[in-house]
């Protein structure tokens, strides 16, 4: 079973070394009347969405990626061109869904929830970055998306679970290492965090290819350190 995995974001540069291969992108922007439209220049000209393809590329070389582009000089979009990435992605049945972004806009809470409730239903997977375990934000909060933050104490193979916070997981917030550039002049963050989560879960999907998001979570959890009260004290609640 191939495991897809859409990558919403900045496009990805198909021939940087991190990345390989696209199996697929696509660009979405809005044309001079208004509209929501697509077109397939999807190359990355912020680098953002490469480093992301990057980190998951090295944890699941075996998946097929597809670059949905929506930001462009900056890593802004308006709310509409995420709902239409997202609509598209579960439209064209990817295994994964990764989103290293999110929106507090309460005009486009309803439609999110409603898209993240048919990915669910349909067992794609929605991974999404938040700022931190308390983050208010979507779709990162949505108990049908796995929501994930960067916890500066975490190393590269440690995850943290907050059972009873709304973004459940901490990870490991930076990008691939790039020859030449010291590591402070490198993207990092809670999009990168959420770039090595969304790895592990391809490969555990190459393992389990019937799991569900629940079954994910589980699973994901049973490789986490558990933060007991005291342990929240150092690694953030």
């Amino acid at each position: 079973m191939s495991i897809s995995i859409a990558i919403i974001d900045s496009g990805v540069n198909p021939w940087h070394s991190h990345v390989g291969k696209i199996a697929k992108g696509i660009a979405l922007d809005i044309n001079s009347t208004g509209q929501v439209v697509f077109h397939n220049c999807f190359m990355d000209t912020i680098g953002h969405g490469t480093a992301i393809a990057g980190v998951i590329r090295e944890k699941a070389p075996f998946a097929e990626l597809c670059a949905v582009k929506i930001f462009y000089e900056e890593l802004k979009a308006p709310n509409r061109l995420l709902i239409a990435a997202l609509r598209w992605v579960i439209e064209n049945n990817f295994k994964i869904v990764h989103l290293s972004l999110g929106t507090k806009c309460p005009g486009t809470k309803s439609h999110l929830e409603d898209l993240c409730q048919l990915a669910f239903e349909k067992k794609i997977i929605v991974v999404a970055s938040a700022r931190g375990p308390r983050d208010d934000i979507y779709p990162a909060v949505f108990e049908t998306v796995i929501g994930v933050y960067w916890n500066d104490k975490c190393s590269e193979p440690l995850l943290i679970y907050h059972p009873r916070s709304r973004i459940e997981f901490g990870a490991y917030g930076w990008p691939r290492p790039l020859p030449g550039r010291p590591r402070h002049q490198n993207f990092c963050g809670s999009s990168f965090a959420a770039a090595h989560v969304t790895g592990l879960i391809a490969r555990m999907l190459n393992k389990f290819p019937h799991a569900d998001l629940l079954e994910v979570k589980r699973i994901l959890a049973d490789k986490s350190q558990i933060l007991t009260m005291e342990e929240k004290k150092n690694y953030g609640s």
